[in-house]
């Protein structure tokens, strides 16, 4: 008679999920930064034991850029999304930043803001990999918000997108520093009324 082993198989469970395992990884990097997130850390948040993780993803800075990429991706799509609704200047602007906000006011165990603000600004000093992947989320966002702000009617569409953006990062280092919802909506209403008077 052939006795189971109570021992884990080794590799990847079967249940994997790339997709899953990058968000949850991006969650992590997103409240503790590249540098404080150790690999044992990104282990527990993915469900993923060490070897499992090279294999998938390679090594942690590695993992990094992807949940970068990901990030790019989806704020991309989201964008999009937001720009099929057709709105006028006030409503697409209340929209958008009512959904930044939500998302910034989310994290591991507290408010943590974007993760390309919060964290791939102080890891592009350094990083050059990072420092071209933060200036593609910056060209990609001001532009993404240029072309929403011209589809809407607005005349002065370029010169707002930066203005728009700029607010949107501060609000993640004030949602990161503590701030309340009702401290960044006002924020963002101000930046409206300004943008879509």
């Amino acid at each position: 008679m052939v006795q189971k082993s109570s021992t884990r198989p080794r590799g990847r469970p079967r249940s994997f999920d790339p997709e899953r395992a990058l968000g949850a990884a991006t969650e992590r990097f997103r409240t503790r930064g590249f540098a404080g997130t150790s690999l044992d850390e990104l282990a527990e948040a993915t469900g993923l034991n060490r070897p499992s993780l090279y294999s998938a993803f390679g090594d942690k800075r590695a993992f990094y850029l992807a949940a970068l990429d990901g990030t790019i991706e989806r704020s991309a799509r989201g964008f999009k999304r937001l720009a099929e609704r057709h709105l006028p200047p006030r409503s697409m602007l209340e929209l958008l930043f009512a959904a930044v906000i939500d998302g910034y006011m989310t994290g591991e165990d507290r408010p943590a803001g974007c993760v390309f603000i919060s964290t791939a600004a102080t890891a592009a000093v350094t990083d050059g990999a990072v420092r071209a992947r933060l200036a593609e989320f910056l060209a990609m966002e001001d532009e993404a918000i240029a072309s929403l702000l011209a589809a809407a009617g607005d005349a002065d569409a370029a010169a707002h997108a930066p203005v728009v953006a700029a607010v949107l990062h501060s609000l993640s280092v004030r949602a990161r520093a503590g701030a309340g919802r009702d401290e960044l909506d006002a924020l963002a209403r101000a930046v409206i009324d300004l943008v879509a008077q």
